[in-house]
């Protein structure tokens, strides 16, 4: 095994030093892990919390997007159930975008970056307040698609609703059914608690433990298409060692290969660096968060808001899975800068170590 202290001292010099009270990486190169790191415990107030394991499920924020909503449609489109290239209104007539599903994986149907719908929830109290954002969501004013690429939880929480009419199953149904299951993870939506899970921010709703982090996704029930799935480090891995071998030709579990291949390669706008709900690393130096070091060809991942990040060079069937509570026990101060700085140390460290 190569030698990995390096990227353990960087965690659990994060840990020292109170960025948040949890992390986890996990290493993987030619499609198996070949490193583990695990340290801190599940909050650290109002007291200290138990024990970090390889189970301990995190909060995983955006990092839904690529390990639960995409990987559904990755599976619906092999099974020939959802078309990319049909508009947003073939599923869902109310949408305001006139893009493509397509559009919305790419971040290039026109959908707003992000609104506040958990304030209009909390004071209307619908019967279904999950019905409620999505039909918000899809109310929302819309740009012209295939113009700019626009980082949009909107319309990611839009493509949850597309699937679910493809697929005709709730999104933690299709879930556990196409990705959790033929992988053998334990990660699902917080729908109800989750319990033993890492804490995230200490706010008006107390201490958010075992509840999403995401406030438009709590107010919507805990299960939709731009967050709200619980990971651990161990499902994380397992799901990245399936993403780089199916893109590496060889099938696991409903992924198949040219389906990957076709989501990793295409770019909706040509000169965003979003392919089908995967990002790529910058070019510029001194700003990709997966660090300078790492490949900037055949190289796509993702982040979270909590402090997460999965990130994959497909050529070498590598990955690297990090896991923190950033936001524990708040988002304000210097997390956001800090948990950036991590992540590009431990990139740069794991290529430093297989090199």
């Amino acid at each position: 095994m190569c030698d990995m202290h390096a990227i353990a001292r960087l965690l659990d010099d994060a840990l020292a030093s109170d960025l948040g009270s949890a992390a986890a990486v996990s290493v993987g190169d030619a499609g198996v892990e070949v490193f583990r790191h695990v340290a801190g415990f599940t909050r650290r107030v109002p007291d200290r919390g138990e024990p970090v394991t390889d189970d301990t499920p995190f909060d995983i924020a955006s990092v839904t997007k690529p390990m639960a909503t995409v990987a559904i449609a990755m599976v619906l489109v092999a099974e020939r159930a959802l078309d990319l290239d049909a508009p947003v209104r073939t599923y869902l007539p109310g949408a305001s975008t006139t893009g493509t599903v397509a559009q919305l994986l790419g971040h290039s149907a026109g959908c707003a970056a992000h609104v506040e719908f958990f304030r209009r929830l909390r004071a209307e109290r619908p019967a279904d307040p999950r019905a409620r954002i999505i039909d918000l969501a899809c109310a929302e004013r819309t740009d012209p698609p295939g113009v700019a690429a626009v980082y949009s939880d909107l319309g990611f929480l839009q493509l949850g609703a597309v699937l679910e009419r493809a697929g005709r199953q709730p999104l933690p149904v299709l879930f556990d059914r196409m990705v959790a299951r033929p992988l053998a993870l334990r990660a699902r939506y917080a729908t109800s608690p989750i319990a033993g899970a890492v804490a995230t921010e200490l706010d008006e709703r107390g201490l958010v433990c075992g509840i999403v982090h995401d406030e438009n996704c709590y107010e919507g029930g805990g299960a939709l298409g731009h967050a709200g799935l619980f990971a651990s480090i161990d499902d994380v891995s397992r799901f990245a060692a399936a993403i780089v071998s199916a893109a590496a030709g060889l099938a696991r579990g409903g992924f198949e290969p040219a389906v990957v291949q076709r989501f990793f390669t295409t770019a909706p706008l040509p000169t965003a660096s979003w392919r089908l709900g995967w990002d790529t690393p910058s070019t510029t130096p001194g700003v990709s968060q997966v660090g300078d070091k790492w490949p900037r060809a055949n190289a796509v991942g993702h982040t979270g808001f909590t402090g997460t990040s999965l990130w994959l060079d497909l050529t070498n069937r590598r990955w690297v899975a990090l896991l923190t509570n950033r936001v524990h026990p708040t988002r304000f101060g210097t997390t956001a800068d800090r948990i950036k700085q991590l992540r590009r140390a431990v990139h740069d460290a794991v290529v430093d170590a297989l090199a």
